[in-house]
């Protein structure tokens, strides 16, 4: 069994690509890494993952500490704006440039081609942590806007996840739980109002991520037609900065 721990280099290596043609470099630059000599860099050491928050705060990363080498975690690149991770791992043998490759084949269709000017990173590869060691951060508790017009509702808030890993988001403020957002299967949402009861459902839109958080714009209707807009995970700058452009109801603003 691997050990509960990664090597964090001051200067880690750079997998990476933006597109397919760029797959062969970052597939040399995975096979050509050898553990024994990256721990003896200089700056080179091990790291508990438990310092590592993003490798055990999110699912994708306990994933990733549960396979046994060869394994890759892609994510997409740069972070703020590009949404996507993706798992690569096994089987036993296979060199390191065929999960890297896998990795980031599934990283970038899962960024679609949509997100023009996105790439993709090799985050961790087995026992190496391949992004400087702050790129592995996680946010517990991030702010949150909630807007429902219609319900005289214009709140800041703060959104932590749920216990164990339910997909989903408490979102409370200084009194206590104000809201329940819940992920569903591809992009659907359900948020559920605190004391009313009241259930909204819609769609979420994934933006990228910040202190290792996934931030995402939600929206959502009730039975009688009210609309919920939702911004989660966004710093507090950016929902001074963006909210009104954010809140609007898409393709209305």
């Amino acid at each position: 069994m691997h050990l509960p721990r990664m090597i964090v280099l001051e200067r880690p290596p750079i997998i990476a690509v933006q597109g397919m043609e760029q797959m062969p470099l970052a597939i040399r630059a995975a096979e050509s890494m050898d553990m024994a000599e990256l721990i003896g860099r200089a700056g080179a050491r091990w790291a508990r993952v438990d310092a590592l928050p993003f490798l055990t705060q999110t699912e994708a990363g306990r994933r990733f500490l549960a396979a046994s080498p060869p394994r890759a975690l892609a994510r997409g690149m740069p972070p703020e704006f590009c949404p996507a991770v993706a798992l690569a791992e096994g089987p036993a043998g296979a060199g390191r440039g065929s999960v890297v490759r896998r990795a980031l084949e599934s990283c970038l269709a899962r960024l679609g081609a949509a997100r023009e000017g996105c790439g993709c990173r090799v985050i961790a590869l087995d026992d190496a942590l391949t992004v400087p060691r702050e790129e592995a951060a996680y946010a517990i508790g991030v702010s949150a806007r909630l807007q429902v017009p219609d319900l005289g509702l214009d709140l800041m808030l703060v959104a932590e996840d749920g216990p164990g890993d339910a997909p989903e988001v408490l979102l409370r403020d200084l009194r206590g739980p104000v809201a329940r957002l819940v992920r569903g299967p591809g992009e659907a949402v359900v948020v559920e109002l605190a004391g009313s009861g009241r259930r909204f459902e819609g769609f979420r839109i994934p933006v990228g991520f910040r202190r290792g958080r996934l931030a995402e714009r939600v929206y959502a209707t009730d039975a009688e037609g009210h609309r919920l807009r939702l911004l989660v995970g966004f710093e507090p700058a950016e929902l001074s900065g963006h909210a009104a452009a954010w809140l609007a109801w898409p393709g209305e603003g």
